[in-house]
């Protein structure tokens, strides 16, 4: 079953987006699940939002 999760990691993925950074807790299950099986966006994890601003300019 397709869920709104597959939908937006599969939205990223068509618009190129490779890899994102953040922080895993109950309300991104779903995406985070939906990242993790389809292995084109690689989920960086970071300790604090701020940290996860800052390493877009990377």
């Amino acid at each position: 079953m397709t869920t709104v999760a597959d939908i937006l990691v599969d939205t990223l993925i068509s618009i190129g987006v490779k890899r994102i950074y953040g922080i895993v807790g109950d309300s991104l299950n779903g995406i985070t699940d939906s990242i993790c099986a389809k292995k084109k966006i690689e989920w960086v994890h970071t300790r604090h939002e701020e940290l996860a601003k800052a390493n877009l300019w990377r």
